[in-house]
């Protein structure tokens, strides 16, 4: 009989697994959302470019033969390749069970210990993440007319990353719009980009990266780097060095740690990740990938933790699991990367595309070119090209739901 498998996660690298599987593996896939998030996208949410709902992709629909289970996991059993799930509005807790388990768990925001980052900081992670930053910036907006105290109108993202310069160049373009079109009468915003790090976006080379240095200049984003983030209070953030920086809304978009389930499982793990062969074994019949994993590539090194990245292990995991089970040689996945491209609000974007630079309106047309190309399905790419057309043609959109909270006083 063919194995069954359990897959943990409806990420990239838990969905693309399920997806390449061959039709005759039973798969269940356990989350504890029920959609695929195109991350890439996620600071046009954050700005409004972009409909939330067009970047987030049903499981189900990713992966038709496979069943799905939504849920809680609330522990997993290595040994006899079990995992208890909740599945919530009060029901019994379940547990599944499977000839092989795959771990594709994704991250979780990294705090580092700093005070406060839980109390008093919106972290950049998820769809309810994004929104609530739109829907508080616009909201400070409402309240701030009329009043002169400019810190109610103050930003400040900590992590100068890809995503940390994504969502600081997005907001930031976004509350300059509405803030010229709608909101004169208040406080004119303002956008700081903190971090420890000597550069932003420091995965591309030092050109590219004053590049991205320039075009945030434009924007009016402050930058604070080299100093690391001592602590987070309702006044916005004090640095090693005991200065502040003024803001009512504090985005942490500093990196990521493996899921709290993963570090549970006495497996050995490097690099906060969890250790696994070239062919992404973990443990007897257990695999992990994804975030979760220090997964080999290459001759060398190890694939980094991009959506890229997890997309290429689902499918070759999908592909080679059952002959790998079966004790079968498979090539081992190797796969390097066809570049990167950070995004830097309105027109502009730098990186780096199979070995050519690209930056300005070049490397803007190139990052939307490329991920709406990889967003899942037809009619998501159709509604997110409607999205970009209309937003080139009006103005910003600044009707806010009030689908969650706004995060902490001010």
């Amino acid at each position: 009989m063919p194995p069954s498998v359990l897959i943990l996660g409806g990420g990239y690298g838990g969905a693309w697994t399920a997806r390449h599987l061959p039709v005759d593996i039973k798969a269940t896939i356990v989350s504890d959302q029920n959609f695929l998030l195109f991350t890439p996208m996620l600071a046009e949410v954050a700005a409004g470019d972009v409909d939330p709902r067009h970047i987030a992709t049903p499981i189900r629909q990713l992966a038709p033969r496979a069943g799905f289970v939504q849920g809680s996991i609330e522990s997993i059993d290595l040994a006899n390749r079990s995992v208890v799930v909740r599945p919530g509005f009060g029901l019994d807790s379940r547990t599944l069970t499977g000839d092989v388990l795959v771990l594709a768990l994704g991250g979780v925001p990294a705090t580092f210990g700093v005070p406060g980052v839980e109390q008093f900081a919106i972290s950049f992670k998820t769809i309810g993440d994004a929104l609530r930053i739109r829907n508080r910036v616009l909201g400070l907006l409402e309240s701030s007319a009329g009043q002169t105290d400019p810190h109610l109108t103050s930003v400040a993202v900590v992590g100068a990353g890809y995503s940390g310069c994504e969502v600081a160049a997005s907001v930031a373009d976004f509350m300059r719009a509405a803030h010229h079109r709608y909101f004169r009468d208040a406080p004119a915003p303002s956008m700081t980009l903190v971090d420890a790090v000597d550069r932003v976006a420091p995965g591309l080379s030092r050109r590219l990266s004053q590049a991205a240095d320039r075009a945030l200049g434009k924007r009016g984003v402050k930058l604070e780097l080299g100093r690391r983030v001592a602590a987070v209070d309702p006044k916005g953030i004090t640095l090693e060095d005991g200065s502040t920086v003024d803001a009512a809304t504090v985005i942490w978009a500093a990196g990521s740690r493996s899921h709290p389930l993963v570090a549970d499982l006495n497996l050995p793990m490097e690099k906060g990740r969890l250790v696994v062969d070239r062919q992404m074994r973990a443990a007897p019949n257990v695999f992990a990938l994804g975030d979760a994993a220090l997964v080999p590539s290459g001759e060398s090194g190890f694939s980094s933790q991009t959506a890229q990245f997890a997309l290429r292990q689902g499918a070759w995991l999908g592909k080679n699991l059952t002959r790998i089970v079966a004790g079968e040689e498979v090539p081992r996945f190797e796969y390097k990367t066809l570049g990167e491209l950070v995004s830097l609000g309105h027109r502009n974007a730098v990186g780096m595309i199979m070995g050519i630079p690209a930056a300005g309106f070049l490397g803007w047309f190139l990052w939307r070119s490329y991920y709406l190309l990889r967003l899942p399905g037809v009619m998501r790419k159709a509604r997110v090209a409607l999205d970009w057309t209309l937003d080139l043609v009006f103005g910003p959109d600044i009707a806010w739901l009030p689908t969650s909270d706004l995060g902490p006083d001010v």
